[in-house]
């Protein structure tokens, strides 16, 4: 059964005419509900408002009345005599009255010109960008631009496409560490000397050696990162997170470890990994998510959405129940906003949905707005509204 932010995906979607022939079959099977049917019309009289006809009540009348002329629509009201042609062509209808509704007044209406002002400047999706000290303390600029760098060690470096290598791993040499830091706003991916994998997500940093020497292989990490461990079973493979460590034996799983959130929340995707707290060691299998909170405590739950805690790093954000402030966080990492709460947000509200990740700070606002998330933008701050 549809839940209410798919279901504002999908008329998002439809008002600004995205929707594929499977989601429109969706989104015509979810208005014989009536809370989307009246969520449906809720969105046509804001985009009513916002186009200047909310003032003019004789033109939204008109508009109304000629909906009704082309639509039995008291009789579409009624779930069990839905006639879906009839339906469809009401929506169309609407859609170009609104077209030409705005287009007159438009051309009839002109308001005098106000004073220009400063434009808002709004906030942009993140992108490829992060910076990279190096073992001497310099500091390198990265974004998406392909070039070399200067030799770290035995190895070779190399930034490509918004990505760093790392070519080489030879055991001689002092150890000479590097860090990435990725900003808020930012995202980064990395190839460590070994062949290992990592994705940086925004407001994140990790701690490297150039190559790997000696008996293990060990990262410290800040933030949140996707990995994939290169198998070494001679060599095992360890993330520092703040006071706790993760022992990898080749595996592909995903920490999020940022200092704002209630703990920290690992899920294993692929092989056996092992948390390691002052209190206790938790073995982990593929497919749990491990919450350890700050006390040390570790508690071991099957995910219920893997997909959800990696999202990030397939370029969207994906939500499923989850609490208004775990959101907005997400979401200020990303466009690098703030978040303000003008009153108490109800507890038991939460939100679900799919949103690509490049989509305007506008795009998302919208779609929180048709999911009854009450939210304005401005400037680089988010209100959140009860």
């Amino acid at each position: 059964m549809m839940n209410p932010a798919q279901f504002a995906t999908l008329l998002d979607q439809y008002l600004h005419d995205t929707l594929d022939a499977e989601g429109l079959q969706q989104f015509r099977a979810a208005l014989s509900q009536e809370q989307y049917r009246q969520q449906f019309e809720a969105a046509i009289e804001q985009q009513l408002q916002q186009s200047g006809l909310a003032g003019p009540e004789a033109v939204k009348a008109r508009l109304w009345e000629r909906l009704q002329q082309h639509t039995d629509y008291k009789e579409r009201l009624q779930p069990r005599r839905i006639n879906w042609r009839l339906q469809v062509a009401a929506a169309a209808s609407l859609l170009l009255l609104v077209t030409a509704g705005v287009y007159y007044w438009n051309v009839h209406h002109k308001p005098a010109r106000k004073a220009v002002t400063a434009q808002q400047v709004l906030p942009k999706p993140g992108t490829n960008k992060a910076i990279l000290t190096l073992a001497d303390g310099t500091q390198v600029t990265l974004d998406s631009a392909n070039t070399s760098l200067a030799m770290q060690g035995n190895a070779n470096v190399q930034l490509s496409g918004g990505q760093l290598a790392y070519n080489g791993n030879g055991n001689t040499g002092p150890v000479q560490y590097n860090r990435l830091q990725v900003p808020r706003g930012g995202q980064f991916r990395i190839v460590l000397a070994d062949g290992s994998r990592v994705w940086l997500n925004a407001a994140s940093s990790l701690r490297y050696p150039a190559s790997f020497h000696g008996s293990d292989r060990t990262v410290e990490l800040s933030g949140e990162a996707y990995f994939e461990i290169a198998p070494a079973a001679n060599q095992p493979f360890f993330v520092k997170v703040n006071n706790n460590t993760i022992q990898v034996l080749g595996t592909s799983f995903n920490v999020m470890a940022y200092t704002e959130e209630p703990g920290i929340r690992t899920t294993l995707l692929e092989g056996a990994i092992a948390v390691k707290t002052p209190k206790a060691t938790t073995r982990m299998q593929p497919g749990q998510l491990a919450t350890t909170t700050p006390d040390g405590s570790t508690n071991v739950t099957v995910a219920q959405d893997v997909e959800e805690m990696v999202a990030w790093k397939n370029g969207y954000f994906l939500f499923n129940h989850e609490k208004i402030p775990g959101v907005m966080r997400q979401i200020a990492r990303w466009y690098d906003v703030e978040i303000e709460y003008a009153g108490k947000i109800p507890a038991d509200r939460e939100f679900g949905g799919k949103i690509n990740r490049n989509s305007s700070i506008e795009e998302v606002i919208r779609i929180l707005e048709l999911s009854k998330i009450h939210v304005k933008l401005s400037n680089h701050k988010i209100i959140v509204q009860p």
